[in-house]
Order: structure tokens, then sequence, then C-alpha cells
């Protein structure tokens, strides 16, 4: 008997609790809204995110590299052709690993330093040809000509000395792509650096490149910030400007320094953006090999495997910043900028897009074989607006050697005078997304916004249902006899049923007299 009561008080609190509960979820549901609440988690940027391993191991992807074969090196030479014949070679291929070391973390920052380049690895599987890196191509001698483009400003004398010491430099150089990429050095041209030292043992192209930049990001993390801050830079290495771009600053006004792209705070480390992005957002990226910041522009919605996204370009067409349209005297067209600052021994050096996409620069007076289109040279990245997770990514540009008039200099060297000499071109393809991080996005996106009313719909059914099962507990009752009830109570009357029994026969009621026929 008493486990008979003891099992049914228990039902009865476990009825209750579940009636509780339910009607609790119910009405906490009504007042928020659960795809929100997973972005503010999101936002906490906690480690035990699922999400967390995927980004502890970025950036990663695909480095696509792109040189220029010179096919007339020697009729541009002696003067037969007016122009250079360029073919281009790629791509070449490296996967890319990069990796972030945690420094610190609080509720509302975190503190940590990126590593680009913790492996690079040559895939010959998918680059133009599996032996790509043992070809033969010409190019032009760009230790020489950005040797000379820098000279240039320094006076009649050093330009003399600077001719004789590089008489027997040739003007183009025919050597395997693997040297041009990672071993390019010019021993004849070192005997000048006695005199103003700026030559490096090794300029190779990609071996420059990857060369790692110290990159210590403060950002903003948690709900306490606002969402729409989330991973916003605080300070780069300690400070709002970039530490490259530190001489501008005696070179600016106050104003012309805030229109000036090398302020890192408010931008983005490109690893992952607010939640609920807006088409009209600010967003901006540090572009670390450039020593700038980025601007995006939305440009359209985008479908990519399987997601809606956003896609912002990274560069304006025609466009270029009045603090970075000259490098050592030399204007800029639109649509290329100065990055001297940023590359090795501050040798001159521009970026525009691949095949001088974007840009004002008429290369059609000095170059054959290019054909820029934004298909395969516009920079861009798509990022899915709920989460601001970036889900693909194109950053393409171009690096380019800026010749001045060459006049004073030997003949070989005047014919690239006012010339934007290409050196190579590359495209960053972000690698695909982790499985757990595509379902993180799929659930957010397009799971929770269908989750939220069939929950809460169930809610109201198990609350209804443990409610009943918890009064035909009480009152011992069939659920038919609970409809009954709650059908009939609050009517205002009650439904009586008179019945009439009549006897069978005169011995079951010996008190009636039998009718007789006489009216009395």
């Amino acid at each position: 008997m008493k486990a008979t009561q003891y099992c049914l008080w228990l039902k009865i609190v476990i009825l209750s609790l579940l009636c509780s509960l339910n009607i609790f979820l119910f009405i906490k549901s009504l007042g928020i809204n659960y795809q929100h609440e997973l972005a503010r988690e999101h936002t906490r940027f906690r480690q035990e995110l699922p999400t967390m391993d995927s980004w502890i191991n970025s950036p990663f992807g695909k480095l696509k590299s792109y040189l220029f074969n010179v096919t007339n090196a020697e009729a541009f030479l002696n003067g037969t052709d007016e122009r250079l014949k360029l073919e281009q070679v790629g791509p070449i291929v490296y996967y890319i690993q990069g990796y972030i070391d945690m420094l610190e973390r609080t509720e509302s920052s975190i503190t940590f330093r990126k590593h680009r380049y913790r492996e690079v690895k040559f895939l010959p599987e998918e680059s133009v040809s599996a032996d790509i890196l043992n070809r033969t191509i010409t190019l032009p001698n760009m230790i020489l000509l950005g040797s000379a483009a820098k000279f240039n400003q320094i006076n009649s004398y050093v330009r003399f000395a600077f001719n004789a010491v590089t008489l027997h430099e040739p003007i183009f150089r025919t050597e395997s792509i693997y040297y041009f990429l990672w071993e390019l050095s010019s021993p004849g041209l070192k005997a000048i650096s006695n005199v103003v030292p700026f030559i490096a043992s090794n300029c190779g192209t990609l071996y420059n490149a990857l060369t790692e930049k110290e990159e210590v990001y403060k950002l903003n993390i948690g709900p306490q910030n606002g969402i729409e801050n989330f991973f916003r830079i605080d300070t780069m290495n300690g400070q709002n400007i970039m530490k490259q771009q530190e001489s501008r600053k005696r070179g600016l006004s106050d104003e012309e320094l805030e229109k000036c792209p090398v302020n890192a705070h408010g931008a983005f480390d490109n690893s992952l953006f607010p939640p609920y992005l807006k088409k009209d957002t600010k967003l901006e990226i540090v572009a670390a090999e450039s020593c700038r910041i980025l601007p995006l522009r939305y440009q359209r919605e985008q479908d990519y495997d399987g997601f809606r996204g956003y896609r912002y370009s990274l560069l304006e067409e025609g466009e270029t910043p009045s603090c970075l349209n000259t490098t050592y005297g030399i204007g800029l067209p639109k649509g290329m900028f100065d990055v001297s600052q940023c590359v090795i021994n501050e040798a001159p050096s521009v970026f525009s897009g691949p095949h001088f996409y974007g840009s004002s620069y008429n290369w059609s007076e000095h170059y054959e074989g290019l054909n820029p289109n934004p298909e395969e040279h516009e920079p861009y990245i798509l990022i899915e607006p709920t989460t601001g997770i970036p889900i693909t990514e194109k950053y393409r540009f171009q690096s380019n050697i800026p010749m001045p008039n060459m006049r004073g200099f030997n003949r070989g060297l005047t014919r690239f005078s006012n010339m934007m000499l290409p050196t190579f071109w590359y495209e960053f393809d972000m690698g695909e997304l982790p499985g757990i991080v595509k379902f993180v996005i799929h659930f957010n996106v397009y799971v929770t916004p269908i989750l939220q009313p069939i929950l809460m719909s169930l809610y109201v059914i198990l609350a209804l249902w443990s409610a009943l099962k918890l009064v035909s507990l009480l009152f011992n009752c069939s659920y038919g006899d609970i409809f009954r009830r709650l059908c009939c109570c609050g009517s205002g009357t009650s439904n009586v049923l008179l019945q009439t029994t009549f006897p069978q026969n005169a011995e079951t009621r010996r008190d009636v007299t039998p009718f007789d026929g006489t009216v009395k």
C-alpha cells in the first residue's frame, strides 16, 4: 500500500515539474529569439565552441601564383618591338595553413598572435603542370630595375656609380620558376649596397611575400560590447596605426591621416565578422601583406556551397587613397596604391588588380598578352550575413615596380621609362569550411527559425498533457470525466435528468388502490 502511494506521489511530483517547466519554457520563448541568442553566445567566443578549432588553424587555403614570361626580350631591347610580349605562366599552387596563438582572453576582449604561414606545401597536381617549378622562363631583372627606380631620386653621381657597377648586369634573366619564386639574388648588385644599403640576400617573390610579419591583435568579443562590434580590432601590435606606416604620420595632417587607410582600430582581421550583417554595414579588413586597411564594398547576394552570402569587393575600381597615390615621387594611376613601406628594403612597389584590372593604367601602351576581367581578376570575399562567417574568398593582387623616367641611366634601362612593370600576381583561395562549421551555419541560419515555433508548440502540448494527467491522478477520474466536467463548468445551470419509474405489478406497491371505473 505504501509503495503504491509512493509511486502515486512520485508521478504527481514529476508531472507537476514537467507542467511547470513547459509553461516556463513557453513563456520564456515568447520574449526571446532563438537565433539571436545563438548569435550572442557566438560573440562570447568561448573555447568550447565547435568552430574554435577551425579558427585556431586559420587561415587555410591555396595560394596560386602567376608569373609573366617575356617572349620578345631581345626585340624589345634593340627597339624592334615597342611593347613587351607577356605570356602568363601559372597557376603555381601551394597549400597554406596558418595558426592562431592565443595570448590572453577576457569576457570582453581576446589577444592573439597570428602566424599565417605555418605550413607551405607545393601542390603539383593542382598546378599548371607537375614540373612547373623546373620550367625556364625569361623575366626582367627585377632587382636591377627596382634598384634603378629607387636610385632615380638620388643625384647624378650616384646614378653614374650605379651604371658603372651594373654595367654587366643583364636587363633580362632566364632562370627556373623556382629560382624566381624562392632564390632570386644578384651578387653583382650587392657591391653598391656599400654605398646605399638596400639589397637583401634573397629577393624571391614568394620567399619575401610569405615572410611572416608581426601580427598581434586585440579584438572585441562578448555581447557587452554590442554584437555589431564583435571581432573589431582594438589594437594591432599594441597601437592603432600599422607600424610599417608610422612614417606617414609625420607627413600628414590629422585630417589626412584620418582618411588614410592605415588605422587598424575598428577594422577586422578577416577571419570573422559580426553576426546580422546589413548590406550597408561598414567593414574594413587588415591587408598585412600590403600594410594597409582595405574597405569591403557590398556588391550583391551570391549562392555558394548551399549558403546565401553577401559578396564584397576588396578594391573599388579606379580608386586610390590620396596618401598612397605616389611612391618615390612617382604618381600612380588610379586603382593602384603604394606598398613600398611593406616590402623588402622598402623598394618601389605598388599593388593593383591582376593584369592591372580596375586601374586607369594604359597597359596596352607597353604590353601585349594581358586580359583584365572581373571573373578571373576581381578580388572579393563572400560572407554569410547571419553568422558573419566568411564562406569563400578570392584575394587577388598584382605586385608591380613603378618605373620613373630613366633618363641618365644606360640605354637598356631607359627602355622601361614610365612603365608599371608587373612582377607577379597571386590569388589566395580560401579552403572549404570544415563540416562542423557548415553545420553551425546551417543550423543557425535555416533550422533555428523553423525550430522555435515547433518547440513552442511542443511546450504547449506537453504542458496540457501533464496538467490533464495530474488532474486525472489527483481526482481519480478518466480523461472523459475531466472533459465532461470542463464542459459543464461555468454554464450557469445544471442539466438534471428526470426519471419516472412505473411499478411492474400491484403486489410491488400494496398502497395503490386499483381503479374500478367509478367516478366519485
